[in-house]
């Protein structure tokens, strides 16, 4: 079967919802080590997870069988799924990838992505194209969690054949940033095009990454702290926000704050956005410390709390007027990076986030009215760590792995880039 359920609870803003998801344990208020992308801490403690049975499907062990993400707990098994109450097939399209982040889908079938060592790629007709189009030249790097991170298309890329990436760079003093440039897509080739945002703090870890053109046509850009706490909360610093420019790089004149590209602030490491299609509402996941991974809706203006504030901390006291996220993880771990809202089929309206350390799919709820938002998990341990989920235009669901990141445990087959193809059509 393809998704893990069990009853568990899952932390909402102001308490906490039993649902059947297998996701997480009951949140305490302990304080806990750091953590990275890996779930692990700062000194390679990993916080503790309730034993949960493992993900399936037609082509993955039985609840009985150890998989990738550990050993699979049979008394806590619920039925198997059928294919048919599983509404996509997996298929893997490509494998042996090295550390794929972000992917881009053009109009013409194309598919668009990067590799964190600095390559974009190109997959098209069924086949992953040899050749890169773009190989990144100095001052780029690629160390930790840094180097190509994020890219996205031009709304009119058909026309101006512009594309926008994130990546990291050393900088004139020696240390490490991210920037934000815009590149001119020709054929089988790539070109650095010009720099449209740059000096974003970086370091090994806690670079943000993501980057995505909003409904309202402007590019937004997650960045980290770079494990400086206070630059989340620092104004006049572009680390630890959520970021929004004009597609040549000018500040929209509607931002929240003057002259500045600052959406929100108060962020620790967010690494995923989406939009809500029917009310353009923009959610984002962001790391928490140790635990406490976080889904949040995000407001023009609003400070997410960090470090004052994690999870549903401000219901203690503190942080006053700082959101609260929908969701958090408790004292699970799930390190979330990529998301997507899914459009077509039984599922549209829902959203799905990829986790790293929680080796997952989540397929979340939002909630409306008096329904609370809840999730579940799919495929755990199936695949290892999963990047990024994406939606292409006909409805197949696209994900990707991240083994071969220095984190995971690869296969021979890793790191691959997989399609969930319609079961409803």
């Amino acid at each position: 079967m393809f998704r893990k359920k069990s009853l568990t609870r899952i932390w909402l803003l102001g308490g906490s919802c039993i649902i059947g998801a297998g996701l997480l344990s009951a949140c305490m208020n302990s304080a806990s080590p750091e953590v990275n992308e890996t779930g692990m801490g700062a000194r390679g403690n990993r916080p503790a997870m309730t034993p949960s049975p493992s993900a399936n499907s037609e082509s993955v062990p039985s609840a009985a069988e150890p998989t990738e993400g550990g050993g699979g707990n049979p008394e806590n098994s619920q039925p198997a799924l059928s294919s048919s109450a599983f509404p996509y097939t997996a298929q893997t399209l490509a494998s042996g990838l090295n550390v794929p982040w972000e992917m881009a889908f053009a109009p013409d079938g194309r598919i668009f992505f990067t590799e964190r060592p600095g390559t974009l790629r190109l997959f098209e007709e069924g086949e992953l194209r040899k050749n890169p189009l773009l190989e990144l030249p100095a001052p780029f790097i690629s160390e930790g969690e840094g180097g190509l991170l994020g890219f996205a298309l031009d709304p009119a890329f058909e026309d101006n054949g512009f594309a926008y990436a994130y990546h990291s760079y050393r900088s004139a003093s020696g240390g490490v940033e991210n920037r934000v440039l815009r590149l001119s897509i020709s054929g089988s080739k790539a070109e650095i095009d010009k720099v449209l945002l740059d000096g974003i703090p970086g370091d090994a870890n806690h670079n943000g990454g993501r980057i995505k053109f909003g409904p309202d046509g402007y590019l937004y850009i997650t960045t980290g702290e770079k494990y400086e706490p206070e630059l989340a909360q620092d104004q006049e610093s572009l680390g630890g926000k959520i970021l929004r420019i004009s597609k040549d790089g000018s500040i929209p004149a509607d931002n929240p704050f003057l002259d500045s590209p600052v959406y929100s602030r108060g962020h620790r490491n967010p690494q995923g956005l989406a939009w809500q299609p029917q009310s353009g509402v923009l959610y984002s996941s962001e790391h928490g410390q140790s635990s406490h991974d976080e889904i949040n809706i995000i407001e023009a203006g609003s400070n997410y709390g960090w470090p004052l504030i994690e999870g549903d901390e401000a219901g203690t006291g503190r942080g006053e007027q700082m959101k609260l996220p929908l969701l958090h993880s408790g004292e699970e771990t799930w390190a979330p990076s990529g998301m997507a809202f899914i459009t077509q089929g039984p599922w549209s309206g829902e959203l799905l986030v990829a986790n790293l350390a929680g080796q997952q799919l989540l397929h979340v709820s939002p909630g409306t009215g008096d329904k609370k938002p809840s999730a579940e998990a799919l495929f755990q341990g199936k695949w290892g760590r999963i990047r990024n989920v994406a939606e292409g235009p006909d409805g197949t669901l696209y994900v990707m792995t991240n083994n071969r990141d220095g984190r995971g445990s690869p296969g021979t087959a890793d790191d691959q880039l997989i399609a969930l193809k319609p079961n409803w059509k």
